[in-house]
C-alpha cells in the first residue's frame, strides 16, 4: 500500500510538471556580433573590441546567475590567447563552469557563398580543433547572425563536419518575398542541402541589436508572436550587440533574469546557441520540423559582393588553389621520404589567409585601410604556399628519373585527372637558340615554342600531359625545326582544328565555329565581348548591391581607341592581343588558342586599369544555344537556375556556369579563375 501511495503522488507530481508548461517558449540567444574588419581594421580590433568584449561580459556574468554568453570566431579567441592572457585565463574558467559559450564553429564567421566547399570545411577544421585544444569543447552550429546570403552546399558541408543546427537573421533583410508573403521558408525547422544532408535551421532570429528596458520577457508580445509562427509555439531569438563585440545592456539582462522566472505565458530559455538543436535532436524523431529544400540567397543586399574589391576574390582563389597544391605535392614527398609533412606550416597559412574569408572583407564590404592587412596576408600565404609546393617537387623530383639527353623539366599536375595543357619553362642556354625540341615520357617528340630569351635564359611553351595528381619528366634540348601547326592567326582571327574565331572592329568575338559540327557558338548579330554597366543607384550600400534596374539596362561598348595585333603566332599557341578604353579605364585582353592541348578551350586574359567609378564591369556571352535554365558550379555539384527574376538576378557560382541547348546536344561552358557573379538576361546569355 505504501509504494502504490508513492507511485500515486510521483505520477501526480508528473502530471502538475507537465501540464504547467507555458503556452510557449523562447531560447533566447546571447550575441555580440563583431566583424573582425568592417568599418574599422584588425588593429582596432584587437585594441579595443576584443578586450571591450571580455571584459565587459565578465561585469553581467557576476552578476546575472542566468545570463549565458555566446560567442563565435576562433581567430578573436586566438587574439584573446596572444594579446589579453590574463583575461583569456578568466574566459577559459567561464567556458568551463558553462556560463560562455563557444559557438559557430568555424576559425571565423565565414561568407558561406564565395569560399570553396573545401575552405569551408578548413574553416571548420581550424575552428574546432582550436575549441578542442584550448577549452576542450566542440561546437554543434553554423552561426551566422550577419551574412549576406546561404548557399545550397552549407547543409551539406555543415552536416558532414558534424554539425547539427545553423541561426541566422539576415534574410529578414530580403527585399521581397520569396515564399508567398514571407522571407523564410520557415522560423524554425529542417534545412536540406545539395546532397539530401539536413541540420535544424532557425531562420528568423531576429534583429542582434534587440534590447529590452527591464520588463518580464516572458511576458513580451513580440517573442509570444515569434513563437506563434514557430514549431511547437517556439521561439529562436537573438539578443544583445554588433558589430563591434561587446555585451548586451543591463537592462536586457534584467529582462532576461524577470523572464527566466517570470509568470507569463512564455518560458523563457537563457540558451546556448545550440540547445534548441540538442534538444530536437535526432531529427527524425520530430515529424513536425517542416523541410525545406533549396538554397537561400539574397535577393539585393548581397548582388554586389559576389564581385565587389576584386583582387581578394583573386587573392582567396590563388591561394585556395596554392594550398592544395601544396599539400597534395607534400604528401608525395613524405610518402617518397624526400622531405617531413610539413603540417604545422601549411595549417599556419591556412589561418593567415582563411579568417579574411569573413563575411566583410572577401565580400569586398570593408574601408579600404582594411584591405592593407589582408592583402599582406594573401600575399604572404600565397608566397608560403608556392615555396612549399616547390619543396616538397624538389623533393619528388629526386626521387624521378632525370636522366635525359637535355634539360630535364619535371612538370605537376595537382588536378585528380590527367591533363593536357600549355607548359612554360625557362631553361639556360648559352645563347638565343634557333629552335627547341621537347620529348615526352614515352619518348613522342611536342611542339615546342619560343617565348623569348634574355640573360642566358630561355622561356619556351609546349604542350605536356601528365596523369592524374603526378608528375612527368620532359626532355628538352636546344635543337630542332619548326614544328608543324593547325594555328593560323590574322589581326582579326584565329584558328585551330577545333575552332575557327572572328573579332569585328571593337575587338568582339563575333563569330566562334565549331569545325567539328560546323555550328556558329554567338548568337546571330551578337558578339561575345565586355558590358559596362553604369549608374547603380544603391547609395547606401554601394559594396553590397547591383540594383535589378542597372542590370536590366542595355549595357554600354567597351569599344573607344581600340587597336588588335597578333601577340603569338603558333606553333603551341597563336594570340590576338586587343586593347581599348571606357572613360578613363584601359583594357587589355588576350585571346588565345592551342595545339596539342585542351583545344576546344577558349582562353581570354584580361588585364584591367580600373579608374571608373559607379560602375560593373561583366564579360557577356550571348550564344547560338537556347535555355530557360544554366547550371552553375557550386563545388559540390551544381544547380540550375532560370532567367533573371525579381529575388535572383545576380547569383553566385564557383568557376563556371554552363548553358546547354534545350535539346541537350550542344553546350557551351563559360569558366573563370577569380569570379562569382552571375546573371542571365534571357535564354541565350550568361553574363
Amino acid at each position: 500500500m505504501k509504494k502504490t501511495l508513492i507511485l500515486c503522488a510521483l505520477l501526480c507530481v508528473f502530471a502538475q510538471g507537465l501540464y504547467a508548461q507555458k503556452e510557449y517558449k523562447a531560447y533566447m540567444v546571447s550575441n555580440a556580433h563583431f566583424d573582425s574588419q568592417w568599418n574599422w581594421d584588425v588593429q582596432t580590433s584587437i585594441e579595443v573590441y576584443v578586450r571591450n568584449t571580455m571584459v565587459q561580459n565578465f561585469w553581467l556574468l557576476e552578476r546575472y546567475p542566468d545570463y549565458v554568453f555566446n560567442f563565435e570566431g576562433g581567430i578573436k579567441y586566438s587574439w584573446m590567447k596572444e594579446y589579453y592572457p590574463d583575461l583569456y585565463g578568466q574566459v577559459k574558467e567561464w567556458v568551463r563552469r558553462g556560463r560562455w559559450n563557444v559557438c559557430g564553429s568555424t576559425w571565423d564567421a565565414t561568407d558561406p557563398n564565395i569560399p570553396s566547399p573545401e575552405s569551408f570545411f578548413r574553416n571548420i577544421l581550424l575552428g574546432q580543433r582550436f575549441y578542442r585544444e584550448e577549452f576542450g569543447v566542440q561546437s554543434n552550429d553554423i552561426f551566422l547572425p550577419d551574412c549576406f546570403g546561404f548557399g545550397y552546399t552549407l547543409p551539406t558541408i555543415a552536416a558532414h563536419a558534424g554539425l547539427i543546427g545553423f541561426s541566422t537573421q539576415k534574410l529578414q533583410w530580403r527585399k521581397h518575398p520569396f515564399y508567398g508573403k514571407a522571407k523564410v521558408p520557415f522560423s524554425i525547422g529542417l534545412w536540406q542541402g545539395i546532397d539530401g544532408a539536413r541540420l535544424m535551421a532557425a531562420l528568423n532570429a531576429n534583429d542582434y541589436n534587440t534590447r529590452w528596458d527591464g520588463r518580464d520577457m516572458s511576458r513580451d508580445e513580440g517573442i509570444i508572436a515569434l513563437a506563434k509562427g514557430g514549431v511547437n509555439n517556439t521561439a529562436y531569438r537573438y539578443y544583445g550587440v554588433g558589430d563591434r563585440g561587446g555585451s548586451p545592456t543591463i537592462p536586457t539582462l534584467v529582462s532576461l533574469e524577470k523572464g527566466v522566472r517570470g509568470d507569463g505565458p512564455l518560458e523563457i530559455v537563457s540558451a546556448r546557441a545550440g540547445q534548441i538543436y540538442e534538444d530536437y535532436h535526432p531529427f527524425d524523431k520530430h515529424p513536425e520540423l517542416p523541410v525545406y529544400d533549396g538554397e537561400l540567397l539574397m535577393d539585393v543586399h548581397a548582388t554586389g559582393c559576389y564581385t565587389s574589391q576584386a583582387a581578394m576574390k583573386r587573392f582567396n582563389r590563388r591561394n585556395e588553389q596554392l594550398a592544395d597544391v601544396a599539400e597534395r605535392a607534400s604528401v608525395m614527398a613524405d610518402w617518397l621520404g624526400a622531405a617531413a609533412y610539413p603540417a604545422e606550416e601549411l595549417r599556419t597559412e591556412w589561418r593567415r589567409f582563411i579568417w579574411h574569408q569573413f563575411h566583410d572583407d572577401l565580400t569586398g564590404t570593408s574601408i579600404p585601410r582594411a584591405y592593407t592587412f589582408s592583402w599582406n596576408d594573401e600575399l604572404i600565404a600565397q608566397d608560403k604556399f608556392a615555396n612549399l609546393a616547390a619543396s616538397a617537387s624538389g623533393g619528388v623530383s629526386r626521387a624521378l628519373d632525370t636522366r635525359v639527353k637535355g634539360t630535364p623539366v619535371v612538370v605537376y599536375n595537382p588536378v585528380a585527372e590527367t591533363r593536357r595543357e600549355i607548359v612554360e619553362a625557362e631553361i639556360s642556354a648559352a645563347s638565343e637558340p634557333r629552335g627547341v625540341s621537347a620529348w615526352s615520357p614515352r619518348g613522342e617528340r611536342v611542339p615546342v615554342q619560343i617565348l623569348g630569351y634574355e640573360d642566358g635564359r630561355v622561356r619556351v611553351a609546349f604542350a605536356a600531359e601528365v596523369g592524374a595528381v603526378g608528375y612527368a619528366v620532359y626532355d628538352l634540348r636546344m635543337q630542332g625545326a619548326v614544328s608543324r601547326s593547325s594555328l593560323k592567326a590574322t589581326p582579326n582571327s584565329l584558328e585551330n582544328r577545333v575552332y575557327k574565331l572572328t573579332l569585328d572592329a571593337n575587338g568582339d568575338i563575333a563569330s566562334v565555329v565549331d569545325k567539328r559540327s560546323g555550328r556558329e557558338l554567338v548568337q546571330e548579330g551578337r558578339a561575345f565581348r565586355l558590358a559596362m554597366f553604369t549608374e547603380n543607384k544603391s547609395t547606401d550600400w554601394p559594396a553590397w548591391e547591383i540594383w535589378k534596374e542597372t542590370i536590366d539596362r542595355t549595357p554600354e561598348a567597351v569599344a573607344d581607341d581600340v587597336e588588335i595585333s597578333v601577340a603569338e603566332r603558333g606553333p603551341v599557341r597563336a594570340t590576338l592581343r586587343i586593347s581599348r578604353r571606357h572613360g578613363k579605364s584601359t583594357f587589355v585582353q588576350y585571346v588565345s588558342l592551342t595545339d596539342g592541348a585542351a583545344d576546344d578551350r577558349i582562353d581570354i586574359r584580361n588585364e584591367v586599369d580600373w579608374q571608373s567609378e559607379n560602375a560593373l564591369l561583366k564579360a557577356e556571352f550571348p550564344m547560338s544555344v537556347s535555355n530557360p535554365e544554366a547550371a552553375y558550379d557550386l563545388g559540390l555539384g551544381y544547380i540550375r537556375r532560370g532567367n533573371n527574376t525579381q529575388t535572383a538576378y545576380e547569383v553566385y557560382a564557383q568557376q563556371w556556369a554552363d548553358l546547354t541547348d534545350r535539346d541537350g546536344t550542344y553546350g557551351v561552358a563559360v569558366m573563370n579563375d577569380c569570379k562569382y557573379g552571375w546573371d542571365k538576361p534571357d535564354d541565350r546569355t550568361m553574363r
